[in-house]
């Protein structure tokens, strides 16, 4: 039996910016989650973390599904988020542009796309509220380190719709690039 795979997109970020958080919001119980006790609370106090990749599928209508997997955030977990990366079509990279150390961040993880062999489409998650002189102070910065224009779209990780508005947006990016 063969079976079709599911368009995938991936949610990555640092440690505790709400990867699982948007995933559950978007796939509700209809996730699998690889959260555990969180022994690094010297790295970040939340109470679990995830140290496996977390999944789920969501349905967008007219028989279309997408699956939506979430990386761990820690470095040591690395080689599972350019895994993830690698069978991703879209990559969300979530961050907090109010964070000093965002655009830093970001640049690593564009990095990690960079160097795939396939490139998906790549879509930064603001997931925490900032004014709007904010984020695009977070688009220049992330442009003047060599990144080109990449868009910075603003979604609460709680928000289902504001999380499937983002998922609107990539899929006409990739609408887009497949027209080229």
């Amino acid at each position: 039996m063969v079976m079709d795979s599911l368009p995938r997109i991936a949610l990555v970020g640092a440690m505790g910016i709400g990867k699982t958080t948007a995933l559950r919001s978007l796939c509700g119980d209809n996730m699998i989650s690889s959260d555990v006790v969180n022994l690094d609370r010297a790295s970040n106090a939340k109470e679990f973390t995830t140290v496996g990749t977390e999944f789920g599928e969501i349905d967008l209508g007219d028989g279309e599904r997408v699956q939506v997997c979430g990386c761990p955030g820690q470095e040591r977990f690395s080689f599972v988020r350019q895994w993830i990366l690698s069978v991703s079509m879209g990559i969300f990279i979530m961050v907090d542009v109010n964070d000093p150390g965002a655009v830093q961040e970001a640049s690593r993880l564009l990095q990690g796309v960079a160097a795939l062999e396939q490139q998906p489409v790549v879509l930064i998650l603001n997931a925490r509220p900032a004014p709007a002189a904010a984020v695009d102070a977070f688009a220049a910065a992330l442009s003047s380190a060599g990144h080109g224009v990449v868009p910075v779209l603003q979604a609460d990780p709680r928000d289902r719709n504001q999380m499937l508005d983002a998922i609107g947006v990539l899929a006409s990016m990739l609408s887009l690039q497949s027209e080229e």
